[in-house]
């Protein structure tokens, strides 16, 4: 597969399989929602982490929202050398939190198992994945410095196009290695999240959504029930002959 034919598909295959892959498994444990549960709370003791650790990972998650939805103001703010050392020094802390959070999960995972192998191996590749991204992005932040801004001019389109279902390959085969590894390692986690521990909550609000998309259906046919037992018209449709 040609690289940019590979940036054009990729995307969109680990979407899928992320979409298939949850819906799957809701078809599969929709009936056992007491085993999701407690697969929820076995997810949340595994990837939980400390708080430093979540609250980096939220805050690397913000800013690379924030240069996705709002690009021009990302530039504006690093129109100055202070606050665009600040932004990106908050960045690079952040990933450094990141990063020694997601490697004291990966070993405390190492030393434990209680799930089908299946799963473990899914876990694993998926800590292993998130590691890279991290990674990735750290090693960008030292070798390709001013990430936030040629961020905003190169992949930020790129996403763009992707949402808009005419990928631009070019966008992100022009920029470095490590920029590559770091696009794929996110599509990559998309990818394998399904098989993972953590797919347990995105089951869970599937099923809360559809049980709560139901009720007014329900209500609506009880409704309609009743009122045809009211007024039943086989009365006058089927008149009895004296």
């Amino acid at each position: 597969m040609k690289a940019d034919l590979f940036f054009s598909t990729w995307p969109y295959i680990a979407l899928s399989l992320l979409v298939v892959g949850i819906i799957v498994r809701y078809l599969l444990e929709r009936t056992r929602m007491a085993a999701v549960r407690e697969e929820m709370s076995e997810a949340w003791s595994l990837f939980g982490g400390a708080g430093v650790w979540r609250a980096s990972v939220l805050l690397l998650v913000l800013g690379h929202a924030a240069s996705l939805v709002f690009p021009q103001t990302i530039l504006a703010w690093n129109g100055r050398p202070a606050r665009l050392y600040l932004l990106e020094g908050i960045a690079f802390a952040a990933g450094i939190a990141a990063f020694a959070g997601c490697t004291a999960l990966i070993l405390r995972h190492l030393a434990r198992t209680n799930r089908s192998a299946i799963t473990e191996l899914s876990d694993t590749v998926f800590i292993a994945l998130v590691l890279s991204g991290i990674l990735s992005g750290l090693l960008m932040a030292v070798f390709h410095r001013w990430g936030s801004s040629w961020g905003a001019l190169v992949l930020t389109p790129y996403i763009t196009s992707l949402l808009k279902l005419r990928p631009t390959a070019g966008l992100a085969m022009q920029t470095p290695f490590l920029v590559r590894l770091h696009v794929f390692s996110m599509f990559a986690v998309f990818a394998v999240l399904p098989l993972t521990r953590l797919a347990a909550f995105l089951v869970f609000a599937l099923h809360s959504t559809l049980t709560y998309m139901g009720r007014p259906i329900s209500a609506a046919g009880h409704t309609a029930e009743s009122w045809l037992r009211r007024h039943n018209p086989s009365a006058w449709l089927w008149p009895e002959e004296d």
